[in-house]
């Protein structure tokens, strides 16, 4: 195991993130696991602990107020703990035309995918620093490299993801922290099937299934890997976005968000 031994995942009870703690845990991670479910946090950790023998702790939280990272950040001191690696996936999606689209639950999008990723970095990232060692992933999307008509807000606060993690892994050049930004594409989750039959619309082997996303990640951040795509298919997409002109790029997007 590596001895950056303790990882906080935020996100964890379901999805894509109960995946990253099962990752964690068969390399004998002690693990926080945070989410705003408590019976789902612990039925995972009994799991965790029953199948890998690994502490963990949980913390029953909901990371969308602005100060909900400083007060996670309190709770894990007060309990003893340290974090060596953070894993910043809770987020959402909202799929609908911005004009259309419920002003509360936009905002909160807006707060938990990009607010708190930044707050919750800024918190334990201090700490790493100070210790010399530790890594940070944030998830981000495909969404990241393209404009994505009908959830334009979700696949914008995903390529702000990408870029703040960027910026800061060039930050923490030197430190012995390193960041990873994991950007999945289409994957077997709840978020995905809750898109408004979007999905319908998703060839199979294009879609991933979140262990393999998450087996796949944990390699990609204990290297130092910077960026993370799964899949071919997803590569040769970003490939494609991100060498063809703009303009090309979100007509076809938006072509395709029509056959919703």
């Amino acid at each position: 195991m590596s001895a950056l031994r303790t990882a906080l995942i935020t996100g964890a009870s379901e999805g894509i993130g109960r995946s990253f703690a099962e990752a964690f845990a068969k390399h004998g991670h002690e693990l926080i696991l945070v989410a705003r479910n408590q019976q789902k946090l612990n039925e995972l950790s009994m799991y965790l602990d029953a199948k890998y023998a690994v502490t963990c702790h949980v913390f029953s939280m909901d990371l969308t107020p602005q100060d909900s990272a400083k007060k996670l950040f309190k709770q894990i001191e007060k309990a003893g703990l340290h974090v060596d690696i953070l894993v910043n996936n809770a987020g959402m999606m909202q799929v609908e035309k911005l004009h259309e689209a419920d002003e509360d639950v936009l905002n909160r999008l807006l707060q938990l995918n990009i607010n708190s990723l930044v707050n919750m970095t800024k918190q334990f990232v201090g700490p790493m620093v100070a210790r010399g060692a530790g890594k940070v992933m944030n998830v981000g999307s495909i969404a990241s490299f393209m404009p994505t008509p009908n959830f334009s807000a979700y696949g914008a606060s995903k390529a702000f993801v990408l870029s703040f993690s960027e910026g800061i892994s060039e930050e923490l050049k030197g430190t012995g922290v390193t960041v990873t930004c994991v950007c999945p594409g289409m994957t077997e989750t709840k978020m995905l099937s809750h898109a408004e039959g979007m999905e319908k619309y998703i060839p199979g082997f294009m879609k991933a299934h979140p262990d393999t996303l998450a087996s796949e990640a944990y390699s990609a951040l204990m290297k130092g890997d910077v960026i993370f795509l799964d899949k071919l298919a997803n590569k040769l997409l970003v490939q494609w976005a991100t060498h063809y002109p703009r303009w090309m790029v979100r007509t076809v997007n938006g072509l395709f968000s029509k056959f919703k």
